[in-house]
């Protein structure tokens, strides 16, 4: 598994190519926010999710980063193999 963490500006050629984000980094090094290719369980994403630490979309990290008074920097893209 190789995990490369892509610039935000950079990102949105991957993110048009349909790649899904691993995690989303922000500006708060202490908030952790997963993307869908994380590969955790239903149930532990519900959780994380209800919690404000899971999100589905680029839009969705922005809201969950901003509500925490922090921003998305950048996105861990990961790929399998």
């Amino acid at each position: 598994m190789v995990v490369t963490l892509v610039d935000l500006e950079d990102a949105g050629e991957r993110l048009a190519s349909g790649e899904r984000p691993y995690e989303y980094k922000t500006s708060n090094s202490g908030l952790r926010l997963l993307g869908p290719a994380c590969g955790f369980g239903a149930d532990c994403l519900q959780r994380y999710r209800e919690e404000g630490l899971y999100a589905e979309s680029l839009e969705e990290a922005h809201d969950m980063a901003r509500s925490r008074s922090a921003t998305v920097t950048g996105i861990w893209f990961v790929k399998r193999g």
